[in-house]
Formats: structure tokens, C-alpha cells, sequence
């Protein structure tokens, strides 16, 4: 008995060890899924409640103004969105170093690259905001209040774009998504409140509307910073930031910033500002369809390339977005089907001066399920090659001014540029796939 005894012990000795090991573990996996879980849930919840008063102050906007008037102000938001690639892809940068430094485990180089980054971002926000202060300068010296308050709008907002998303770049892997959601929140609810001002203040309304949230998200955004560092110039570690950060900013501004711009530009020169009014309804519903894709890729993405650094696998990376994208494109797909027939149904009683927008309404809708089919790519952003993530935009390109080209004979300026630019985003999300795929057999 003795001699059964003896290794029993010494099993059950070292089993205690190893078992203990094992409970730490998945703590430690319960713990992260948790907090996974309670930030995706607060990002869809305040995802959701920022389309909802979206899409409604949209309709509140187009309940209130005229397309001409409407078109009137986008018109002064072309021009900023064309400067967008003057942050030399810093966000982008940040982006995809901060998740991969978190990765392999050193902080150091996580606030050395965001102190970096901090300063740069904060002195073009400074030069841009002057450019437009001047553009608002002269506009009153000829009397030209709608090009002052336009531009002096841009002024305010370009904060948001610059020192903003510097500022959002470092929520996006320090398990910070929930304060991030909540600002959101407030964003969404003050922006909303403000649009009972358009009745009484018409263009300036639009102006202040636009101007006042941006500046209070961007001081929430600052107090509430997870990388409370002290700015500073640093050549080297700015210069690993936009080396990294620059070719994605090239292929990034080209499908966001410049593809939207253009998107503006060419119906404002096709078919005028009234068109551009229309579309400026179309896109308020397009970019509250698009937000919820957006939050979850908020989340997963700094989980991918964190994922990519610890193991070197696009597949074991992408594994943790496969049935997500399933879930979320198939969830958008019966959103769109129900808004596109509700658009019939209550726009013709609700903004009946904006029953003209109703086909490029539709259209921008489905723009949201692109958006949710296109997750997977993030994979493609971790792997840290810039042109296997951003070559697939070349064919979103070509296809985009061409499929615009050959419908607007048909089908007029308006609706041609809102398909043609769905057709290049398609075309764009197709050739991504393909060159997934292949990176993932030549690892197989």
C-alpha cells in the first residue's frame, strides 16, 4: 500500500502546481475577455445612440433647411477634408506601434512614440486653425458673412481632426474604450440638442453646430487621455512614427478623406449646390449606418495587431474577426433592406423637400455593409506592409471615377457619383479579400 501511496503523493504535489498555473491563466482570459466584452458592448450601445440622433438630426436638418443651404456650408468643408493628409499618416502610425509595442511588452517606446506624435499633431492643428482664421479674416473684410462663419467653422473643427484623432489613436489599445464611448455620447447629444437652433440661426446654425461638439470632444478627449505625457519634439521617434504611419496615411486619405472630398467636388461641378445638399442628407444617414461597423473595428483592431506581434500568424489573427464580419454584415444587410422601405414610406411626409434625395438615400446605405464586410483587412494593417494593405485601393480608384463616368448620362451626376463611389469601394473590399487569401495559403 505504502509503495502506491508514494507516487500518488508526488503526482497530486506537482499536479497542485501546475494546476495553479492553469487557474491563473484563465483568470487571466476571463479577465481580458470581460473587459473585451464590456468594451465592445459600451462602444456598440454608444455606436447605436449616435445613429440613432444622427440619422434624426439629419432629418431634423432636412426638416429645417433648404438643399441650397445645406450644400452652401459642405461646400466649406472640402477643402479641410483634402488637408487631412498634412498629419504625414501620424495617426496611422500610432495606430498600428502602440498595439504592436504593447505586443511585445515596452511601454517605454509607447510613450515615447505618443509624446512624439502629441507635439507634432498639436503644432498642425495650430497652423491649419491660423490658414482658416485668415480665410474668415478676409471674408469680413468683404462682408462675405456666409464665407466668415464658414470658414471660421473649419477653423474649430480642424482641432478635431488633427489633435483628435492624435488623441483617440492612444484609447484604442490601453483598455480605455469606455471613457471613449462616453464622449462619444456627449458628442452625439450636444450635437443633436443643437439642431433646433437651424430654424432661427439657418447657415450660422449649421456653422455653430459643427464647431461647438468638436471643440468639447477634443478637450474631453485631452482631460481624459490615457497617455498623460509631456510633449516633445523627438526627430527619431517622430520620424519611426511617420515612417510607419506615412504609406498607410497615402492609401488610408485616398479611400477616407480625398475619396470623400472628391465624392463632394464632383457633384458640387456636375450638378451644382443643390445636388450637394441632397447628398449632404444622404451621406448624415450613410455615416450614421457606417458607425456601427466602425466600433467594432475600433476594438478588434489594436486586438489583431497585437495578436500578429506576439505570434507572427495573419491567420491566428484574423481568426478573431472571421465570424464577427459574418454577424455584422449579415445584420447590416436587413438594416439596409428595412431603411431602404422605410425611406419611401416617411420621407415624402417628414422631409418632403428632400424627396428628390431619395434614390442616392438608398444607395448610401449600403455603404454600411462594405464597411462591415471590409474588417477582415485589418489583418492585412498588422502585418505592418503598408503596400500589401493599401494596393487593393488602387482598383477601389480606378473603378470609382469610371463607373461614375459611364452611368452619368444615364442616370445624372448625383446618383452616378453616389454608385460609382459604392462600385469603387466594392471593387476596393473584393481585391483586399484576394490578396488575404493569398497571404493566408502561402502560410498554410
Amino acid at each position: 500500500m505504502k509503495e502506491n501511496q508514494a507516487p500518488a503523493s508526488n503526482l497530486k504535489s506537482g499536479d497542485v502546481s501546475i494546476l495553479k498555473k492553469k487557474i491563473i491563466n484563465v483568470r487571466d482570459r476571463i479577465s481580458r475577455s470581460r473587459q473585451t466584452i464590456r468594451s465592445v458592448v459600451a462602444l456598440l450601445s454608444s455606436s447605436i445612440m449616435s445613429s440613432v440622433l444622427g440619422a434624426l438630426g439629419g432629418l431634423l436638418i432636412a426638416r429645417f433647411l433648404w438643399p441650397e443651404e445645406v450644400g452652401a456650408f459642405r461646400a466649406f468643408t472640402i477643402p479641410l477634408t483634402y488637408l487631412m493628409f498634412l498629419g504625414l499618416g501620424t495617426t496611422d502610425g500610432l495606430w498600428r506601434q502602440i498595439p504592436y509595442y504593447v505586443g511585445k511588452e515596452m511601454p517605454e517606446r509607447v510613450d515615447a512614440l505618443a509624446s512624439a506624435a502629441g507635439a507634432f499633431m498639436l503644432f498642425m492643428s495650430v497652423v491649419v486653425s491660423f490658414g482658416f482664421v485668415c480665410c474668415a479674416t478676409y471674408s469680413l473684410l468683404r462682408h462675405d458673412l456666409y464665407g466668415f462663419f464658414g470658414w471660421l467653422s473649419q477653423a474649430f473643427i480642424c482641432w478635431e481632426v488633427f489633435y483628435g484623432s492624435y488623441l483617440t489613436s492612444t484609447y484604442r489599445t490601453l483598455h480605455h474604450f469606455v471613457t471613449m464611448a462616453r464622449i462619444n455620447v456627449n458628442q452625439s447629444i450636444l450635437t443633436f440638442g443643437m439642431v433646433f437652433l437651424l430654424p432661427f440661426l439657418r447657415f450660422y446654425g449649421l456653422c455653430v453646430r459643427v464647431a461647438l461638439p468638436s471643440s468639447l470632444v477634443v478637450w474631453l478627449f485631452h482631460r481624459k487621455r490615457p497617455l498623460k505625457v509631456a510633449y516633445r519634439f523627438d526627430t527619431k521617434d517622430l520620424g519611426e512614427v511617420i515612417k510607419i504611419g506615412l504609406p498607410y496615411s497615402i492609401w488610408g486619405s485616398l479611400y477616407t478623406s480625398a475619396w470623400i472630398a472628391t465624392e463632394s467636388a464632383l457633384i458640387l461641378f456636375l450638378d451644382g449646390v443643390t445636388s450637394l445638399g441632397l447628398f449632404s442628407v444622404a451621406y448624415a444617414l450613410r455615416s450614421a449606418m457606417n458607425s456601427l461597423p466602425k466600433a467594432v473595428e475600433q476594438v478588434l483592431t489594436p486586438r489583431v495587431v497585437t495578436t500578429f506581434a506576439r505570434d507572427g500568424s495573419i491567420r491566428n489573427a484574423n481568426a478573431r474577426i472571421a465570424w464577427v464580419t459574418a454577424g455584422i454584415t449579415g445584420f447590416m444587410i436587413i438594416l439596409v433592406c428595412a431603411s431602404s422601405f422605410l425611406l419611401d414610406v416617411f420621407v415624402p411626409h417628414l422631409i418632403p423637400k428632400y424627396v428628390a434625395g431619395i434614390p442616392v438615400m438608398k444607395v448610401c446605405l449600403w455603404f454600411s455593409v462594405v464597411e462591415a464586410s471590409f474588417l477582415p483587412m485589418n489583418a492585412l494593417f498588422a502585418t505592418g506592409r503598408p503596400w500589401l494593405y493599401g494596393r487593393s485601393v488602387i482598383a477601389g480608384i480606378v473603378v470609382f471615377p469610371l463607373a461614375t463616368y459611364l452611368l452619368y448620362p444615364a442616370i445624372g451626376g448625383l446618383l452616378a457619383v453616389a454608385v460609382g463611389s459604392l462600385l469603387g469601394r466594392a471593387a476596393r473590399t473584393l481585391a483586399a479579400y484576394v490578396d488575404l487569401f493569398v497571404l493566408t495559403r502561402r502560410e498554410t
